[in-house]
């Protein structure tokens, strides 16, 4: 029963934060940075590429791209108490096998497209901005170089992967619960007497 509880504090948990990290950086990590930036009209020297054009957008994004690292970090502990959670609930067979299937599913998802978003697109992205000199003040895609239009296609590519991950975690968070409850009816209902039922 320890294990049960435990196997579900874990998925519940890690994907709660996981969630709310995501949350956290759309609606206030990322605006914020870009906003402030814009306001106070920031410019300057990216030390490691002194030659590129600073402008708010270029130190919007560095903000916003170290505090994604920070969180692919968070992401990567989340996602281990995930597969430690779903590993208990096999192992003491909690709530119905069809709904463990579906978890096992949508968590091998998760773990595919986590590793697709944060190492490969996120890899690539995180290359080119530390490279690659590039003019972020510049918006038409026609004046834009073929690394810049590349990391406006790999940006989108990340953000799109990742909500798909937040709905998949959503679902995990939901089914995760609504099992629990499942198995509590029907414990109840096996130790109720059936004269008292």
């Amino acid at each position: 029963m320890i294990q049960d509880s435990l196997g579900r504090l874990f998925i519940l948990l890690a994907a709660g934060i996981w969630l709310g990290g995501f949350i956290m950086l759309g609606y206030g990590v990322a605006p914020v940075n870009f906003g402030i930036a814009e306001s106070w009209q920031l410019d300057g020297v990216n030390p490691s590429l002194p030659e590129q054009h600073v402008n708010y957008r270029t130190i919007g994004g560095a903000l916003t791209g170290d505090s994604i690292a920070r969180l692919n970090q968070i992401e990567s502990l989340c996602l281990t108490f995930i597969v430690l959670g779903l590993a208990f609930a096999w192992r003491n067979q909690t709530g119905s096998r069809k709904n463990r299937i579906i978890r096992t599913f949508l968590i091998t998802t998760i773990v595919i497209l986590f590793y697709y978003y944060v190492v490969s697109v996120g890899g690539r992205l995180m290359e080119i901005r530390d490279t690659v000199p590039i003019d972020f003040g510049v918006t038409d895609d026609a004046m834009k170089s073929a690394l810049h239009l590349e990391f406006d296609r790999l940006h989108k590519t990340y953000t799109r992967t990742a909500s798909v991950v937040m709905m998949l975690l959503a679902a995990l968070f939901a089914l995760t619960i609504f099992d629990g409850t499942g198995n509590r009816i029907r414990i109840l209902k096996k130790t109720v007497p059936a004269d008292q039922s």
